[in-house]
């Protein structure tokens, strides 16, 4: 997937150093060696049930996207899936970079094999982001300053 000068495929073990640096920004202090998250990261790549994407924009990493799909449920028909981070640096955004990153991981998620209900919470920051891509902000849940978004891709469901 190509916006403007972004490029966003999947990441791979390689992008380690740029994804633990990326992590950082996202969330600064992190208690994790860059030897822990080298191992960890291999372990998601290799994991079908992990999808972690990366943006590149002039041979360098803009953000990054990780989601984790929970699966079936014993009494659902679908599946349950989870974007854990949405990173864009500061320098990428406002550019379309966070929207293919999400657009990215919407697919991987349509692509799975049982339909699925995907859900994230947002920073205060990012809340008129994903409002502008079309999403209405759950206010109700144990954060409420960080609300739920979800995309419904059962049958017959409304967004």
């Amino acid at each position: 997937m190509t916006t403007n000068n972004t490029r966003v495929r999947a990441a791979t073990e390689a992008d380690a150093a740029s994804l633990y640096e990326l992590t950082n920004m996202f969330t600064p202090g992190l208690e994790t060696s860059f030897q822990e998250f080298e191992v960890h990261l291999r372990a998601l790549l290799q994991d079908p049930n992990w999808f972690v994407a990366v943006a590149i924009e002039h041979n360098s990493p803009t953000g990054y996207v990780a989601a984790q799909d929970y699966g079936r449920a014993l009494r659902g028909s679908f599946s349950v899936g989870r974007i854990h981070d949405l990173f864009v640096t500061q320098s990428a955004r406002r550019s379309g970079t966070g929207r293919s990153l999400v657009e990215s991981a919407f697919a991987w998620a349509k692509e799975c094999p049982s339909p699925m209900i995907l859900d994230w919470q947002a920073t205060p920051q990012s809340v008129s982001f994903y409002e502008s891509l079309g999403f209405e902000a759950d206010f109700v849940g144990d954060f409420p300053e960080c609300p739920g978004f979800t995309l419904d891709l059962r049958v017959g469901s409304v967004r």
